[in-house]
């Protein structure tokens, strides 16, 4: 590392930020509309170095599993009688069309 250079290379993975060079790269050349979404505009105006930047600060998060949902408990009273109604009604629509 040069000195004044504050990019630091010894942390983080150096494949990732290939692939997403090489990613950005590709969608660029492309013609791709969402290289913005990786840094296209960064690179282009403020250079490599303000990429590479942004590529540190900016560490990718991977949203939780959502919990499976559940279905409230069914009455047996009002909702049972919109479901019926309800599905009688797609009923009349699908046998008279």
């Amino acid at each position: 590392m040069e000195a004044g250079d504050d990019i630091d290379d010894t942390g983080g993975n150096r494949s990732d930020v290939v692939d997403g060079y090489e990613q950005l790269r590709a969608r660029a050349l492309g013609g791709a509309a969402d290289g913005w979404r990786l840094g296209l505009g960064v690179l282009q105006q403020r250079g490599m170095a303000a990429w590479l930047r942004l590529r540190q600060a900016t560490v990718p998060t991977v949203s939780p599993p959502t919990p499976a949902r559940t279905a409230p408990p069914v009455a047996g009273g009002v909702e049972a009688e919109l479901v019926g109604l309800l599905a009688s009604m797609a009923l009349a629509v699908a046998t008279a069309g």
